[in-house]
């Protein structure tokens, strides 16, 4: 680690300092203060009273700490801010005024000093240490946040708090300017309780929840005393609307302004309707064939290759996902840093049989899939069994409910599946979450050397020393072939096309607070 390197906000000027050791990222300009904001909005753009978003299920909490829904995760996204936050791919001061990193294990926060709770509690140190504890402790982001010493990440003074990690840790600023770094009020989840602030959290962000109809909506409203640049709507309604045809009706119709989850059946008339738009692209998930590497046959190598060689990947990527999908080529998706290009695996049924003949099976084998009913897994175990009778492979598929294949993945006795890897920030290690050996899930590869290089990638602050070491990753595991990349699927959603300022986000929880509405 070189000399330690800063992060200052001067007033309005953010004065821009190179952070090689957090991963090449640096601030840029600040957000504008409370005493600045108002309803005003650009040239040619109005206000509008109320946003209808409409979600594709109804999330079981609203608190980033105890759940992993996009749909949670859409609702808390105006209710709670981070520390820091990504603009355009730099990382910039948000409820922090500047941060420090003093050395490899601690990073010292320098936080605002108008930045009030909706519960009308100012935010203090004493907040943002007691969430970074939740962070660390909760099974649902202790894998990002794990890292954090929690006997002594301390609250310095009010405005001034001393992170301390158990080990260097380059994902880690990533991860605090996510939705998972959303900062809590101590005092009202103190005084709720974990699961009634679930129902009804209380954040800084510029909308407050007000109320929640079982199967129905969750309204927010605007936060008077929000420290920054109001929205341009003074309330915002989720709609929980299940059905997918129904939701693209709601915003054809006007009866919302975006939607969620769109069936990829509806997308091209959503995009060519003059009163609504597209907005689509590549998520930062991988779906991949799952084996069982602790289990015969799939400890043997030369049968994970010889079933690999029997699949036509790129038509799996198309008829599965319904043509919403590019064949995977690597471990990591394409927007993730230190991507690098594998494949898509071959596809050739003669070497497949000759290898799986080496392997000691020269009449084939049977293999069974076990699912459950997501339809683009599913379908994915169907296209492979019906590829695979044409090298002599015998496949039966069984279905279970989630509950059973949740369960059954984390014990590793899932002997072949499709799953998928999600990465909730752009970071190498993020998306490889499901590759350290100490996971229980039925990948177990057991290979110390997979461990042995991840460390290494997170270990080291910037991107650019990272990279190499995840390309090397990368290059072993197609050897070894632990699994099967399968499809890199795509996502879209749909807003009206008064609505301008809106971007696609690859994790599908885009930030509604900067958008604005044509006159």
């Amino acid at each position: 680690m070189s000399a330690k390197h800063v992060i200052s906000l001067l007033l309005a000027v953010i004065m821009l300092v190179g952070l090689t050791a957090c991963g090449g990222s640096s601030a840029s300009s600040a957000p504008a203060s409370s005493a600045s904001a108002s309803s005003k909005t650009s040239a040619g753009t109005a206000t509008k009273d109320t946003l209808l978003v409409a979600l594709q299920s109804e999330p079981a909490s609203i608190d980033p700490y105890a759940q992993s829904s996009e749909t949670g995760f859409n609702a808390a996204s105006t209710i709670f801010e981070s520390l820091i936050k990504n603009v355009d791919g730099k990382l910039v001061p948000w409820l922090a005024t500047s941060w420090e990193m003093v050395d490899t294990t601690t990073i010292r926060f320098k936080l605002r000093d108008n930045v009030y709770f909706h519960d009308g509690n100012k935010m203090t140190a004493e907040d943002v240490r007691f969430t970074l504890v939740k962070g660390a402790e909760s099974s649902f982001t202790k894998t990002i946040f794990g890292c954090i010493d929690v006997k002594n990440t301390k609250a310095i003074d009010n405005t001034t708090v001393e992170v301390k990690l158990l080990y260097a840790y380059a994902p880690l600023l990533e991860a605090l300017a996510s939705y998972r770094g959303a900062i809590l009020s101590k005092a009202s989840y103190e005084s709720k309780g974990a699961e009634a602030f679930g129902r009804a959290p209380v954040g800084t962000g510029p909308m407050m929840f007000k109320n929640w109809v079982v199967g129905d909506r969750i309204e927010l409203v605007s936060f008077d005393k929000y420290w920054g640049k109001k929205p341009a709507f003074n309330k915002l309604t989720f709609r929980i609307i299940l059905e997918a045809s129904s939701r693209s009706i709601e915003l054809e119709t006007g009866g919302v302004d975006i939607s969620f989850q769109l069936a990829p059946a509806d997308w091209t008339r959503i995009q060519k309707n003059e009163k609504t738009q597209l907005l689509s692209g590549t998520s930062m998930s991988m779906a991949y064939l799952c084996f069982n590497n602790s289990i015969a046959p799939f400890d043997n190598v030369l049968v994970r290759k010889g079933l690999a060689y029997g699949i036509n990947v790129a038509a799996v990527a198309k008829t599965a996902w319904q043509g919403q999908a590019e064949a995977a080529d690597s471990f990591l998706a394409k927007s993730i840093p230190g991507y690098k290009k594998e494949g898509p695996w071959e596809y050739n049924p003669t070497k497949a049989k000759e290898l799986l003949t080496q392997a000691g099976y020269p009449n084939g084998l049977e293999v069974k899939f076990i699912t459950f009913e997501q339809q683009y897994y599913r379908s994915a175990c169907e296209v492979i069994q019906s590829m695979w009778k044409e090298i002599g492979v015998k496949c039966t598929i069984e279905v279970v409910d989630l509950a059973t294949f949740t369960a059954m993945n984390n014990s590793g006795k899932l002997p072949l599946t499709v799953m998928a890897n999600g990465a909730v920030i752009p970071d190498p290690d993020i998306a490889l979450l499901a590759w350290p050996t100490f996971r229980t899930i039925s990948l177990r590869h057991n290979d110390k050397h997979v461990d042995e290089l991840l460390e290494k990638g997170k270990s080291v602050y910037a991107m650019k020393d990272r990279i190499p070491v995840y390309q090397e990753l990368q290059d072993y595991l197609w050897d070894k072939l632990y699994l099967l990349p399968l499809a890199y699927p795509t996502t879209a959603y749909g807003a009206s096309s008064n609505i301008t300022n809106i971007v696609f986000d690859a994790g599908a929880v885009p930030d509604l607070t900067g958008i604005q509405f044509k006159k």
